[in-house]
């Protein structure tokens, strides 16, 4: 009986202090007013206070006042010095809760944490403690997270309170938001019979099926649908399991059942789409999402379909959607990137991206697709000025500087590469590739000195680099000095990359300066059948080819190779050499 009486005493007192708390919160003055407790005031050692007595019972008060009003306050270094003195003074969860509450919706995770654990520690039978805990661990953590410390403190107590069965839910939801689902099975099935709810029996259900025992799972959720026929939970994954037995029709029936009860639920259509698409019956899934005009919806079967190859049931259903009142001009950009990432008749997306303005959110990406589709088919001309516009939109993106000297390589323009790569350089100094791409052209414009300067410096930087191994050695082949050295370049730039044309037809053309024409005949063979596989063949190479045959003796290879040269590229010199062996 006493116990009874002090614990209501306890009640009465706590709900006295609310209500006086909540009549210190309506006061303007005292909103206005810096709140100084006994703890806080100058002078005050471990709660005294000069020339005032105060009772154990007042202190612990005082505690409660003083966090009470720190939360309402959002006063942080309150927060923290009231919840200590409430640990210390009279663990009470409903107000300490309140304080933990306060850091974790502010996001002072490792406060609420400490907090937590110092409640935990004077209260270490307080459940929803433990659970804040777990939750805080696996916040704090997201990705592997440690909850064991969380899952202990459950434990024990559960040791202590084995009859408190909601234990032993938390318990198995804490393994199933782990991933172990065994470990959550069984904390589940420790739970009676009689004191299971519909909601266990679903998580029970969700954890056979994570272990693949669908029929042992399809009873429970069979069980809770007799009971509640409308529990959505149960009746999505009867229609999970069904679909991955393959039982499509029945899969079909359960995600019908769902949209008769929530017809607003787009993952619910998108299950019943994905199920056409397993049975091929792509016009059966463009058949359920033309009847919705939800954005997001509609694009996402677009993508599906696209992706089954089905671009014109995508196409209709974009176009269908554009029907829209003020359909957004999002749309615009989203039809032509679908059309362009199926990877078919890429230009077709033009006519729908070409139409996006500055003022539109996408505007950017649809120049880039544009740019990128232009550069596919060769139409380097048509590509410059949206790479222009893209160094004018995003002055700093290195990559559309990098586009406009390629384009200007691409089409052997290297007096306009030349100024390109040389502004390119002042701005990215260190930049290989590029070095080697400004080397390359200053070969081309006869600055055959400098090239090889800046292929030596890159080979400083990089020694493996077999481009500028490959460049070098076979400008000294081609001026017919220092051989040796060129050959050690050359095998060097052949051991990093064996199968590369270029660094073969280099070799080949040093041993036919050297005179080994056999050697020679071997390794132009190798970059011949190596270049065979790249888009564009090139007419050096054949020509060489054609040079070694004729060294040997083999006028009807010699006259191929230099016919398909010619094919190639129109070269006089490559001419007279054919008419020659005629």
């Amino acid at each position: 009986m006493d116990s009874i009486v002090e614990g209501t005493m306890r009640i009465i007192s706590l709900l006295f202090l609310l209500l006086f708390l909540q009549a210190c919160v309506h006061s303007e003055d005292l909103q206005n007013t810096p709140f100084l407790f006994p703890f806080e005031k100058a002078g005050s050692q471990s709660g005294e206070n000069p020339g005032m007595e105060i009772s154990e019972n007042g202190m612990r008060t005082f505690a409660y006042l003083g966090l009470y009003e720190a939360v309402k306050r959002d006063d942080y270094d309150k927060i923290k010095l009231y919840s200590d003195k409430v640990v210390e003074e009279n663990p009470e969860p409903l107000f300490l809760a309140e304080a933990v509450t306060w850091f974790y919706n502010k996001g002072y995770m490792q406060e609420a944490k400490i907090l937590l654990e110092k409640c935990l520690q004077a209260m270490p039978d307080e459940l929803p403690f433990i659970l804040m805990y777990a939750e805080l661990l696996q916040t704090m953590q997201e990705v592997n997270s440690d909850l064991s410390p969380a899952l202990d403190l459950l434990k024990a107590y559960i040791g202590n309170h084995p009859q408190d069965y909601n234990a032993y839910i938390e318990l198995g939801v804490i393994y199933y938001k782990l991933f172990q689902y065994e470990n959550a099975y069984f904390s589940f099935m420790q739970i009676p019979e009689k004191e299971k709810t519909s909601s266990v029996y679903v998580y029970i259900g969700i954890c056979l099926e994570k272990m693949k025992r669908y029929d042992d799972a399809k009873k429970y959720f069979s069980r809770v649908l007799r009971e509640f026929p409308e529990e959505k939970s149960a009746l999505q994954h009867l229609g999970m399991i069904a679909e991955v037995q393959g039982n499509y029709a029945l899969a079909r029936k359960y995600y019908s059942r769902l949209l008769e009860l929530d017809n607003s639920n787009y993952d619910y259509l998108l299950r019943l789409i994905s199920i056409a698409f397993k049975e091929g019956n792509h016009q059966r899934a463009f058949n359920i999402a033309k009847e919705h005009f939800n954005f997001d919806f509609i694009v996402s079967v677009s993508s599906m379909l696209i992706q089954e190859g089905r671009l014109d049931l995508a196409e209709e259903l974009l176009n269908n959607l554009g029907t829209m009142e003020n359909a957004p001009r999002e749309l615009l950009y989203l039809h032509g990137a679908l059309i362009y990432e199926a990877d078919k008749d890429k230009k077709r997306a033009l006519p729908y991206l070409e139409q996006l303005t500055e003022d539109d959110e996408h505007y950017k990406n649809a120049q880039e697709i544009i740019t990128y589709i232009h550069l596919d088919n060769n139409e380097f001309d048509e590509a410059l000025p949206y790479i222009k516009n893209l160094q004018v939109l995003s002055p700093d993106t290195k990559n559309y500087k990098v586009l406009e000297y390629q384009v200007y390589l691409f089409q052997e323009q290297y007096g306009q590469a030349y100024e390109i790569l040389y502004e390119f350089l002042q701005e990215y100094p260190e930049d290989n590739r590029a070095k080697f791409r400004f080397a390359y052209t200053c070969f081309h414009l006869n600055e055959k000195e400098k090239a090889m300067r800046i292929m030596k410096e890159i080979l400083l930087a990089e020694p493996d680099n077999y481009d500028a191994l490959n460049f070098v050695g076979y400008t000294l082949v081609e001026q017919n000095k220092d051989l040796k050295q060129a050959e050690e370049y050359l095998l060097k730039a052949d051991r990093l990359n064996p199968n590369h044309g270029y660094i073969n037809d280099s070799l080949a053309w040093l041993y036919y300066k050297k005179g080994d024409y056999a050697k020679a005949l071997e390794f132009i063979e190798k970059a011949i059948s190596y270049s065979k596989n790249t888009a564009k063949e090139d007419a050096t190479m054949w020509e060489h080819y054609g040079d070694i045959a004729q060294k040997l003796g083999n006028f009807d290879t010699a006259r191929s190779a230099y016919e398909k040269s010619l094919t190639i590229e129109k070269n006089s010199d490559v001419e007279l050499k054919l008419n020659k062996l005629y």
